[in-house]
């Protein structure tokens, strides 16, 4: 009876192997059941963390909105520095919390990122030419292609229904299925491009989703800028083909700056009013951490400066009007207040950004926020 201790698994009697895989399967059962357990914990504890943020609105929004009237009290302050111009982070703000001294409460983690806009061409206002020669020079696309996509573009979004040589207007769309009509009005958005003829097929795939094309438009225009291009933004093709439109060199636009890694001025032998030195345009973006989930507040701004001195405006409800203030921009203008907010939203990041050419000419990092 001792001989069973010496036999092979398979010769042993079915009861001891029966109950070596029930072993076997409880023991995998307890593992699965503990990886479940796990995850289940560590999602829940995202989700009450998420669900704080709601319970306890007006603690996490008016600490994020603080956080904006800081950033934006920084940039300001900066500008009238320099006689209210701005060129580029380096002159000081790209760090506000820093530039204020603010002291950050216990349990909080704060970011501000500010982004220029206006380093990206104006999709919705830059020329003919300038939008052929981005097409042909930056996507290598042929002549026929080029100006077939430009007309395409200019029918959709110019206020009339007459019908360029290339292009397509609402009768063409309105036979589609299902049917619709041009916008007869600027992008809203670089997606809606996406409707528009031949632009459908050489920045989309065949299930309507962005292509690699698609992602190098991205980087190089905006459906928000409508000035011109601060090069000292401008990623590297934006920066090639401003050099090309307006008959400067690209490669050495950044020299010669002595102690300012910008420029003030526009080079002198630009030609075409394509270039820029100064932001316009100004994305703020908060994001709070007390736990896992961020709350953001993210606010488009344009910088409107007044350097006079004595021209300080009033402050919000000092009139003799108990009416509600609508944030509306005639508000604006009458408070005096230094930007003009174009658009505030909550739980966005905005669109990804490209770093700017001027890094990569002068050797310099985006972490360089001062000189």
């Amino acid at each position: 009876m001792h001989l069973t201790k010496h036999l092979p698994t398979f010769l042993l009697p079915n009861s001891r192997r029966r109950d070596g895989s029930v072993l076997v399967a409880v023991l995998a059962i307890v593992l699965l059941l503990s990886f479940i357990i796990t995850r289940f914990v560590d999602e829940a504890i995202d989700d009450l963390e998420y669900r704080a943020i709601f319970n306890e609105p007006s603690d996490v929004r008016s600490f994020g909105y603080s956080m904006l009237e800081v950033a934006l009290a920084t940039i300001h302050e900066v500008a009238l520095i320099d006689d209210g111009k701005l060129y580029a982070p380096e002159q000081g703000w790209a760090d506000p919390i820093n530039y204020a001294g603010i002291s950050i409460p216990n349990g909080w983690e704060v970011t501000i990122q500010i982004t220029d806009e206006g380093g990206k061409l104006p999709i919705n206002t830059m020329s003919e030419e300038l939008l052929n020669r981005m097409l042909e020079e930056s996507f290598e696309l042929d002549f026929g292609t080029a100006r077939e996509l430009s007309s395409m573009l200019l029918d959709w979004i110019d206020a009339n229904d007459s019908r360029r040589l290339n292009g397509a207007e609402s009768d063409d769309y309105l036979s589609r299925n299902p049917p619709y009509r041009a916008a007869n009005g600027p992008l809203q958005s670089l997606e809606e491009l996406r409707l528009l003829e031949v632009w459908e097929d050489e920045f989309f795939d065949e299930n309507g989703l962005p292509n690699e094309l698609f992602a190098k438009l991205d980087s190089m225009v905006s459906v928000i800028n409508s000035g011109v291009a601060n090069i000292n933004s401008s990623p590297q093709d934006v920066l090639d083909l401003l050099a090309l439109q307006d008959g400067y060199d690209g490669d050495n636009v950044f020299d010669g700056l002595d102690d300012l890694p910008y420029l003030q001025q526009v080079p002198e032998s630009a030609n075409s009013g394509s270039s820029g030195v100064e932001v316009s345009l100004l994305r703020v973006t908060v994001s709070l951490w007390r736990g896992n989930v961020p709350f953001t507040v993210s606010a488009l701004v344009e910088p409107n400066f007044d350097t006079e001195e004595g021209t300080s405006g009033s402050a919000p409800g000092s009139d003799s009007s108990d009416a509600p203030k609508t944030g509306a921009t005639s508000e604006q203008d009458a408070m005096g207040y230094p930007f003009k907010i174009l658009q505030v939203s909550e739980y966005t990041q905005g669109r990804p950004t490209s770093p700017p050419a001027r890094y990569s000419a002068l050797d310099i990092g985006e972490e360089s926020d001062s000189f």
